[in-house]
């Protein structure tokens, strides 16, 4: 006999049913990728850039399964085109090469200067067209 799926949505990472729900995915997740020999690690990091005490730049990733993952980039608009950005990548990498990474990637979006990674010796691999309408998003990655 087959039971109904009922399915409960859960938008809010304040409410508790949000957090068990997250807690309980993790697990399954985690459990399939072990009896795979996958073991998920992700150490995270955070890291600032600051003028004469004042913050002009920050970087949030994390490192697993010996790749980092740069989440989010962002260099203060007065702070931009100085090399800040280029010392937050360099930083990020440094730290996930001591921790053993051999890899990195990230994701951007068209409008936030596409050329920009490749310089820093980045390599497209994919992109997704109208993400958002009529922009396209980016996947850049870099051999450490």
């Amino acid at each position: 006999m087959t039971t109904e799926i009922v399915l409960a949505s859960h938008t809010e990472e304040a409410d508790p049913a949000f957090a068990a729900a997250r807690e309980r995915v993790l697990d399954w997740l985690d459990g399939h990728g072990r009896a795979a020999g996958v073991v998920f690690a992700a150490r995270p990091l955070a890291l600032t850039a600051s003028r004469d005490g004042r913050p002009v730049g920050g970087l949030i990733g994390s490192t697993n399964l010996g790749w980092l993952h740069v989440n989010l980039l962002a260099v203060a608009p007065e702070a931009r085109r100085q090399g800040v950005g280029r010392k937050l990548l360099e930083a990020a990498e440094a730290l996930a090469r001591e921790r053993g990474c051999h890899g990195a990637w990230l994701d951007t979006y068209d409008h936030q200067g596409p050329d920009y990674y490749p310089r820093l010796g980045w390599v497209k691999f994919g992109e997704i067209p109208d993400f958002p309408m009529g922009g396209c998003r980016l996947f850049y990655r870099k051999a450490l």
